[in-house]
């Protein structure tokens, strides 16, 4: 469905109320007509979302006998007034390719579902359109257009290449500039053309071929020779933890930028690297903890956290430092998400402790509200002009700059 361009506050297309589908449902919103989702269902109760009264994937759907859970694995935020969020029935089985994308507009549920292992979803802005889309990552490396249902397969025949590099799972996926790119396991990183057509921005930085494999490789090697307990010396153990480092897949979790020609990625190997629109750069300062989140506030200022309370500040120019700006919390923090409301980063924490957290000075503090319960369930933090939205596994708020609120899920019992 398209998306209204940002002010257009809770839409999700606008048409002239004469060209306006008959077959969606419409309001006003000013002089325009405001079309609501396509998705097939109301998520007025668990029994019609997880199994739909109706066709979803071309096949009837029986009801469910009783209410079961859901749980948000994936935030997308629009405006104040619309969001998606990806989800999944609690009950279903590690792995099973089966997402719901629930739309929450102006109070309003509804979904779709898809048969896909979602990693990410983002919207994206095409150069000759006026509104936006959303798209849909699917691990495995397909990309779905929320609108249209299109199914673009970002590497189409990957049998060529197994022999040299490691590819694996795509983790996510974001506009930049006026193209879709999308990072994942072992340094892949994609540009989508303007031809649907998705490409390597640098195949050379691709991980090679795994050494564990080749028994000809100075790991393998020294592997086998240290079975022998007299070869278990510190010189070898210390080279054998540095070749495995060296050998690991480089999992790129997240990226960020303001240019096509300046994006950062975050990566478990922890460091951060650089594409400056022709090649993929490692930046010199490591870090001890893997890297799961990056953010680009300026050319100047580009934050990027992680792992066990790690947390840096800088740029490609002027490198990047880790800043001790957790010493007031009682852990350290596994930070998976970041954004930027009223000009204060927030960022989400999925352990050690779980919460939403904001970066106060040089210091970052754990956020509380007046809710009952407090922000506790959080696992993802989204921002829009006039919003910031957190979620977590069940729970659901939105924040303006002064007032929290709590949204419900319908198909979900009560936050308590």
């Amino acid at each position: 469905m398209p998306i209204a361009p940002a002010g257009a506050t809770g839409a999700i297309g606008i048409f002239p109320l004469a060209t306006a589908p008959m077959n969606q449902h419409a309001h006003r919103a000013g002089n325009a007509i405001v079309i609501s989702s396509r998705c097939r269902g109301l998520v007025d109760d668990c029994r019609a979302f997880i199994f739909p009264c109706g066709v979803a994937h071309g096949k009837e759907q029986p009801l469910a006998s009783k209410k079961e859970q859901i749980t948000f694995t994936r935030l997308c935020a629009v405006s104040r007034d619309l969001i998606y969020l990806a989800t999944t029935p609690d009950d279903q089985e590690l792995g099973t390719p089966f997402t719901a994308i629930c739309q929450y507009n102006a109070g309003e549920w509804s979904y779709e579902t898809f048969d896909i292992s979602l990693s990410s979803m983002t919207l994206f802005k095409a150069p000759d359109k006026d509104y936006r889309v959303l798209y849909l990552l699917d691990e495995n490396g397909v990309a779905i257009n929320f609108d249209t249902k299109e199914r673009e397969v970002i590497l189409s025949d990957r049998s060529p290449l197994w022999k040299d590099y490691r590819l694996g799972y795509l983790q996510k996926i974001r506009q930049i500039g006026a193209h879709l790119y999308a990072c994942g396991d072992g340094g892949q990183v994609y540009r989508r053309e303007h031809d649907a057509t998705w490409q390597f921005v640098d195949k050379a930085f691709l991980d090679g071929p795994d050494a564990l494999l080749n028994p000809k490789s100075e790991l393998r090697l020294l592997s086998r020779l240290m079975n022998q307990g007299e070869n278990l010396t510190p010189e070898n153990l210390a080279r054998a933890k540095q070749l495995r480092e060296a050998n690991a897949s480089n999992l790129l979790w997240d990226f960020s930028g303001l240019s096509e020609d300046s994006i950062y990625f975050a990566s478990e190997k922890k460091q951060v690297y650089w594409f400056d629109g022709k090649t993929i750069h490692a930046l010199p300062d490591k870090t001890d903890r893997g890297l799961i989140s990056i953010l680009a506030k300026s050319e100047d200022v580009v934050y990027a956290a992680g792992r066990d309370g790690t947390f840096l500040v800088g740029n490609h120019k002027s490198s990047f430092r880790e800043i001790d700006a957790f010493r007031g919390l009682p852990g350290w923090p596994n930070i998976n998400g970041m954004a930027l409301f009223q000009d204060r980063l927030y960022m989400s924490s999925f352990a050690d402790p779980r919460g939403l957290l904001v970066l106060n000075g040089d210091q970052i503090e754990q956020v509380h509200c007046d809710l009952t319960p407090d922000i506790k369930d959080v696992s993802a933090v989204a921002a829009v002009t006039d919003a910031l939205w957190v979620m977590g596994t069940k729970d659901l708020l939105r924040f303006d700059g002064s007032t929290w609120e709590r949204i419900h899920f319908p198909a979900n019992d009560p936050v308590r």
